[in-house]
């Protein structure tokens, strides 16, 4: 019986890497960290362009939401930025010779129109001091003579504006404004109108789709979830004892069973955390299964290592 324990530390020593110098192997797992893909804009799933254990890569349609609404307020937002630069441009140009001949003539309508309210007044007001004409028609007179004066007055700013090479300072930025509040409203618009439609923001292997077609999605809620070949790591349990020995980017070789060949990989995190393998008691006995994870990045290949499949890892030492 007295043999019995000792060959249990003989067995359990290489995994804590408590052998000679030279290669000791260490326990280990592969580990995925999963990238999960949501919108940011609620609405109902239209499309599903990927299955769970497919390939895709990156820029590839995973899911579409229904736009309908989101499509139509782009139309929107398109043709009022429209709108808003047909008016600027507009306003920055000078009218068009057709359009001074048509002020002048209005212009030389006025004119006329007050020559006769003129004669007519000063006509009916000789006329009021015999009784040939009532003070009515006097008033009226002078009514109609300061409409007359009025309308040319608003023909000659109308003809004075029309020459002008460009509109109102005023008017301009206004229209300058609307263009652009047009174009920000068509980002927004075409941006909303994008969120619908969900790609792969890298190349990753499809772990798992969490809706169907038809369900309702709300804002940040995942739909797909992938694995990125980069996102695969191995993680490993180091003693206390030797994690001196273990540096970032230390070299390591990872073996996957029933596979013969030796992966390489690098140290890539070690853990400011210790970790107790039972029993839990902190004395110099157990010190020894104080642990230490550490994790290794693949150097070629991590689409090779699946997520929770066990691995062993060799590290090169120089002294225990």
């Amino acid at each position: 019986m007295s043999g019995q324990p000792l060959s249990l530390v003989v067995l359990f020593l290489p995994a804590l890497g408590l052998m000679s110098p030279g290669t000791v192997t260490y326990q280990g797992f592969a580990e995925g960290e999963y990238v999960l893909v949501a919108p940011q804009i609620a609405g109902t799933l239209e499309s599903l362009n990927t299955e769970r254990g497919h390939t895709v890569k990156g820029g590839d349609v995973l899911f579409t939401l229904e736009h309908a609404a989101e499509t139509a307020a782009l139309e929107q937002a398109k043709a009022q930025a429209e709108h808003s630069d047909a008016t600027l441009a507009d306003l920055l140009k000078a009218k068009r010779q057709p359009e001074l001949d048509v002020l002048v003539a209005q212009r030389e309508q006025a004119q006329a129109a007050l020559r006769l309210a003129t004669i007519t007044y000063e006509r009916d007001v000789k006329q009021l001091s015999s009784k040939a004409v009532s003070q009515a028609t006097v008033d009226t007179d002078k009514s109609t003579l300061d409409q007359a004066k009025g309308h040319l007055d608003e023909s000659e700013a109308a003809l004075a504006t029309g020459r002008l090479s460009v509109g109102r300072d005023d008017a301009i930025r206004a229209a300058q404004a609307d263009v652009i509040a047009g174009q920000a409203a068509r980002a927004q618009a075409q941006w909303r109108l994008d969120q619908k439609r969900v790609v792969a923001p890298a190349g990753a292997f499809v772990f798992d789709t969490l809706f169907r077609p038809g369900e309702f999605i709300p804002a940040g809620q995942p739909v797909v979830s992938l694995l990125p070949p980069p996102n695969i790591k191995v993680r490993f349990f180091v003693p206390e004892k030797k994690l001196s020995s273990l540096a970032m980017g230390t070299a390591v070789s990872v073996h996957i069973d029933g596979d013969p060949e030796e992966r390489p990989a690098h140290v890539t995190y070690l853990s400011p955390q210790a970790e107790y393998s039972p029993p839990q008691l902190y004395n110099s006995d157990n010190r020894e299964r104080l642990l230490f994870m550490l994790e290794a990045t693949p150097d070629a290949a991590p689409e090779a290592f699946h997520p929770g499949q066990p691995v062993d890892v060799d590290v090169v030492v120089s002294s225990q």
